[in-house]
């Protein structure tokens, strides 16, 4: 069997292309995350270009891409024809290439006479159960002979980088799983079913991201070698490796918190309190100017649902929108009644009843750091949002999240409002 073929076979199989599907990265805009990562690379091993590449079966992307040149930099993917990230995915191991013209897989290349591409060191980018996805590499225009050292350092940082791909994977399974659950279930019975199901979920996935979050030892242990003669460079190392573990590890401990509790008990809840204290809890210990509004309608219903779990939505919720807001703006927590009708189309499938609609607003770059409504997110923005659609559709209401790009982000919560007559539970502005 020849090489080619077997490079094809490599590249098609199912199961490594599954796995690259469920990342959710392919085709999705930069990220500052990734960029880090890249730029990072640059640095350290003194290189003009450095890739995140996730190599399909015909074409590789480009998640993060520094130093390339036009209109390959805009563009952010290549055909194999152009591609050296092949051979890394292909045999599942480190490529070094000291001058790709004298290369015997790689002469022909066109990245070389298109791209520029001289030298190359490439990383492989594996999951936990073997697959290959694509490439963390290094690239330079002029011959180069890679050291011991410039291979260790771009293999740290490609174990930082796969923790967070392996974040995203896992909470793209999140929201497919809640996604799956909501259409199989329309009952009340059900919906408590589906809630539980996430949490049980959740429960599983949270220690294993506590694993994942192992791979920044790499990170430290990359700035533990650079402390003493380049300490520059070993804080950047730590800011990044830092920024990784608390992301991952708040959003493991905001999993874990879900763990079943037994059924919900809705109970008729005050909105207004809510929302106020709400406004302030968000706005604590902040160092950027972030303005909270609060708009009630008078005269509000009281809401059916549980206090606990509502307190601990809208709490999620506002935090991921002032993450969205790093530089500072303005936070909008509004509510007020919306009655819906019989023989309506409502754009959350509610049915006809009272409701209370709330809704929170950003002036941000989207909620949790998402570009728009099809924009990739923040993984524990996407968790906030999946878990507040399904705690409002157990107890009778919906979701929807609107935004457009620079503007900012809005979702609304439709919860059903409680019969005349009924009695608020544990006061919401206490706890």
């Amino acid at each position: 069997m020849s090489d080619e073929t077997l490079l094809s076979r490599a590249l098609r199989d199912e199961d490594r292309l599954m796995a690259l599907r469920r990342t959710g990265l392919l085709d999705t805009a930069p990220e500052e995350t990734f960029d880090r990562l890249t730029r990072m690379v640059c640095r350290l091993l003194g290189v003009p270009a450095a890739l995140v590449s996730l190599v399909e079966a015909d074409r590789q992307f480009f998640k993060s891409a520094v130093g390339l040149p036009q209109p390959w930099l805009l563009r952010r993917e290549t055909s194999l024809l152009h591609s050296f990230c092949q051979h890394v995915v292909a045999a599942g191991k480190p490529l070094l290439v000291q001058d790709a013209g004298h290369h015997p897989l790689l002469s022909g290349n066109l990245a070389i006479s298109e791209l520029g591409v001289v030298a190359y060191l490439g990383m492989p980018l594996i999951t936990a159960d073997g697959h290959a996805l694509g490439a963390l590499c290094a690239i330079h225009t002029e011959p180069r002979a890679w050291t011991s050292s410039d291979a260790a350092a771009l293999r740290d940082l490609a174990a930082v980088t796969m923790s967070e791909i392996t974040l995203r994977r896992l909470v793209v399974e999140m929201a497919e799983r809640n996604c799956r659950e909501a259409a199989e279930h329309q009952a009340t019975k059900a919906r408590v079913r589906r809630l539980e199901a996430l949490r049980r979920l959740a429960d599983g996935v949270g220690h294993d991201l506590a694993g994942v979050m192992q791979a920044v030892q790499s990170g430290v242990r990359l700035a533990g070698e650079r402390l003493a003669h380049d300490p520059a460079t070993a804080q950047s190392i730590l800011g990044l490796v830092n920024d990784v573990a608390r992301r991952g590890g708040a959003l493991a401990q905001r999993l874990t918190a879900f763990a079943p509790r037994g059924e919900l008990r809705p109970e008729a809840v005050e909105v207004a309190p809510l929302l106020q204290r709400l406004a302030r809890v968000t706005t604590s210990g902040l160092d950027v100017p972030l303005r909270v509004e609060v708009d009630v309608a008078p005269g509000l219903p009281l809401v059916l649902a549980d206090p606990e779990e509502l307190k601990s939505v809208l709490l999620g919720l506002a935090a991921a929108a002032r993450d969205a807001m790093p530089e500072g703006g303005t936070l909008t927590l509004r509510a007020a009644l919306e009655e819906i009708t019989s023989g309506a189309e409502h754009q959350a499938a509610l049915r006809p009843g009272r409701h209370v609609r709330v809704s929170i607003a950003d002036t941000g770059t989207g909620l949790g750091g998402g570009a728009s409504l099809l924009g990739a997110l923040d993984p524990g923005a996407e968790f906030e949002l999946a878990f507040a659609r399904t705690f409002a559709e157990q107890v009778g209401g919906g979701l929807v999240r609107e935004g457009r790009p620079g503007v900012g982000t809005t979702v609304t919560l439709w919860l059903p409002a409680a019969k005349a007559g009924g009695v608020v539970g544990a006061d919401p502005r206490e706890g």
